[in-house]
């Protein structure tokens, strides 16, 4: 008995498939090539990557880290040096577009910086260059790394005393 049934969904399955494509012949070959272009599998890879983190957007050395280095971020993505940018649970953005797919706990974890602000550096070898829980300067940024970019020239005015601190310390 068990058997007759499994020899009629058999047969269904392949009537109905018989069906389908004899409405629409070109159906297998639309599917083919509808695959082939689909997009491929997001693939995440933290090498040669900057990452901003911290417990919100509006923190205080959130702010002053994205202050401090927006002249130098298109020539660090003109180098091929992605910046992601990741604050509480909002959405991780790579030089500024949103990354949806990506869970920010998770990122945090594997990074093992889940709490506070955070700075780190991971070469194109996958090693972290340098991590820093302080604001840093652009030109110590660029150093510690060792990354052959020229930070843009900035108008000659008088040094902050903030910006005078985080080099000392």
């Amino acid at each position: 008995m068990g058997l007759t049934f499994f020899i009629i969904a058999i047969c269904l399955v392949f009537g109905a498939i018989a069906a389908i494509a004899s409405f629409r012949p070109n159906l297998f070959p639309e599917l083919g090539a509808n695959l082939r272009k689909a997009d491929p599998v997001k693939q995440f890879s933290p090498r040669n990557t900057l990452f901003i983190i911290g417990p919100t957007a509006n923190h205080g050395a959130c702010r002053m880290q994205r202050r401090l280095l927006k002249p130098a971020i298109p020539a660090l993505i003109r180098e091929d040096v992605a910046v992601i940018e990741l604050y509480g649970e909002d959405t991780p953005r790579k030089n500024g577009e949103p990354i949806e797919w990506l869970d920010p706990a998770l990122l945090r974890h594997a990074i093992n910086a889940e709490r506070g602000f955070c700075l780190i550096y991971v070469d194109p070898a996958g090693k972290t260059r340098f991590r820093s829980e302080a604001p840093m300067l652009t030109e110590d940024i660029l150093q510690q790394a060792r990354l052959n970019i020229v930070p843009p020239q900035k108008a000659k005015t008088a040094k902050s005393s903030v910006l005078k601190k985080l080099r000392a310390a």
